[in-house]
């Protein structure tokens, strides 16, 4: 099965400020309130047009960002600091030219110790968040190519520095692959409507499980997955919550990669339900893993089936959109 947008997001060492992620190079740049765009062979969209959007979608859910960024109190899961002065912005990285990408693939690599597999998957990817939650890597060209290109990258930079944000709210490279990626499609369900990063290439998938696949009953990058996913669940084509709290990348099936959406939808439905997302986040930061026994926990359920029975009650009903 062949895997697409499959982001990069591992831990390792602290390294130096904000300022030089990258010696030697000089980037074309230009800030926002919360970002610094910098761009070589390309130019800055789409993070010029969508990284305050971003910003916007995840400070409301996560609101204390705002001092980490303002007073510069952001640090690496190493506790390193993102920034020599106030205020912190999150750097994105945009290359025009696939050789260009792969030089930085290789900086990244050395000092973050990515065995070959990695360094090929995430050529293969075109894109990658820092280890240490500062910054995003985004080749708008072939990565096996040196000629540029101005592919469209935006459901990906939505969708990668939306979860790259929220671990960097948590300090934590432990986030559960559910989370991260739930929080990635729910930027950009909020942003655009729709979701078109997929983990996995759903279209093999579909051919490949034709019989099984009905009409109208699809995730695809082109429909409202709300919509799919409402009326799977009034079926009974359902997932679990141990189904999608130990979903992963490369067995993830199109409907997992929906009810992982879908939970964290649930899961910041309102402001009630944001604060305990809030303290969720806020346990990751103070060192606990986040698993499916503190979830239940910080939302008060006794068990997976109360959960459950909230969660796809509220998914079949019209809140969910």
């Amino acid at each position: 099965m062949k895997h697409a947008w499959l982001l990069a997001l591992l831990a390792a060492v602290p390294l130096t400020a904000q300022e030089s992620h990258f010696d030697g190079w000089k980037w074309k740049e230009r800030d926002t309130d919360h970002f610094r765009i910098r761009a070589e062979g390309t130019g800055y969209d789409p993070a010029s047009r969508y990284a305050e959007k971003v910003w916007e979608v995840v400070v409301a859910v996560l609101p204390g960002l705002s001092e980490d960024f303002s007073k510069n109190l952001f640090r690496t899961p190493g506790g390193a600091r993102g920034a020599q002065a106030a205020p912190y912005r999150h750097c994105v990285y945009l290359l025009g030219r696939g050789d260009d990408f792969n030089r930085l693939v290789e900086v990244d690599a050395g000092r973050n110790g990515w065995d070959g597999n990695m360094v090929r998957l995430t050529r293969r990817t075109a894109n990658y968040a820092d280890p240490h939650h500062r910054y995003g890597v985004f080749c708008k060209a072939d990565p096996n190519r040196s000629a540029g290109g101005d592919r469209d990258m935006t459901a990906i930079f939505a969708h990668s520095t939306g979860s790259t944000l929220l671990e960097a709210r948590s300090r934590s490279h432990r986030l559960p692959f559910w989370m991260t990626a739930g929080f990635g499609y729910y930027v950009e369900h909020r942003i655009f409507e729709r979701c078109r990063v997929h983990y996995l290439d759903f279209q093999a998938y579909y051919e490949e499980n034709d019989a099984e696949i009905k009409r109208g009953e699809t995730l695809g990058p082109d429909d409202d997955w709300t919509d799919v996913l409402r009326r799977l669940c009034r079926k009974g084509t359902r997932e679990s919550l141990e189904d999608v709290c130990s979903a992963q990348i490369l067995t993830l099936s199109p409907n997992e990669s929906g009810y992982i959406f879908a939970l964290t939808c649930f899961l910041v439905r309102d402001e009630a339900a944001r604060e305990k997302y809030r303290e969720l986040v806020g346990k990751a930061r103070e060192g606990a893993a986040v698993d499916k026994a503190l979830l239940l926990e910080t939302y008060g359920h006794a068990d997976d089936a109360a959960l459950e029975a909230a969660w796809y009650e509220w998914l079949e009903g019209r809140d969910f959109k």
